[in-house]
């Protein structure tokens, strides 16, 4: 399992190589051109662990990667997980997703879900239940502000708002300071050697606050 993680991490970080380098619109002023050919990245099952709480992140982090993506690359990834895809389609908020069936004589079939096809698992309540769990037992990370953020947005699609930021006009205190160490924390590192301190004790009482905020104001 540890060889797979390694892996992953390895082809993660080329992946974001690959997309800020394809993210330049002059070929000519890239960094190199190795990558210029490149038309698609096939992922087959990234889920590399049975944990929840890593693979809601995966899925969140990934959806993140690919809607960085602003070159013509595209992306297919295939997965046996239900809730890592689930997270993944509504990160992506795409209109539509595919499912791929085997029948017992050996055949199989293609079905394009569309929208509300693809919501079949209340997945916000599983992260939300997550992030109660970390403030319960002091064990805030970075990963919980990516979910944080994630709870934040589907709620703000939910009640119509253009912007997850909209949510935060509800909390006491620096609305700015607030939106600034959710996107320290949920953004990925660009480059691979990017560094970001573990949350202080303040910092991880902000995630207390802030799910305090969707419970007590918009019923999540």
């Amino acid at each position: 399992m540890k060889k797979v993680i390694l892996l992953w991490s390895i082809f993660y970080s080329l992946l974001e190589q690959i997309i800020s380098v394809l993210n330049v619109p002059d070929a000519s002023e890239r960094e190199t051109d190795r990558y210029d050919q490149l038309e698609y990245v096939f992922i087959d099952d990234p889920v590399t662990s049975p944990d929840e709480n890593h693979l809601i992140e995966l899925a969140v982090n990934m959806a993140g990667l690919i809607k960085f993506s602003q070159s013509d690359l595209r992306f297919i990834i295939t997965t046996h997980s239900p809730l890592f895809y689930n997270v993944l389609y509504s990160g992506l908020q795409k209109k539509s997703g595919y499912i791929l069936s085997k029948f017992d004589d050996g055949g199989f079939a293609l079905e394009e879900k569309k929208g509300a096809a693809n919501k079949a698992f209340a997945y916000h309540l599983h992260i939300k239940k997550l992030i109660e769990q970390a403030v319960e037992q002091n064990n805030v990370q970075r990963y919980h502000f990516t979910l944080l953020r994630n709870l934040y947005e589907k709620t703000a699609a939910f009640f119509g708002h253009k912007e997850w930021t909209d949510l935060l006009d509800t909390v006491e205190g620096d609305k700015k300071a607030y939106f600034n160490r959710i996107i320290q924390f949920s953004s990925h590192s660009r480059l691979s050697n990017e560094e970001i301190a573990e949350p202080t004790e303040p910092e991880k009482q902000i995630v207390k606050l802030l799910l305090d905020n969707l419970t007590n104001n918009y019923g999540v």
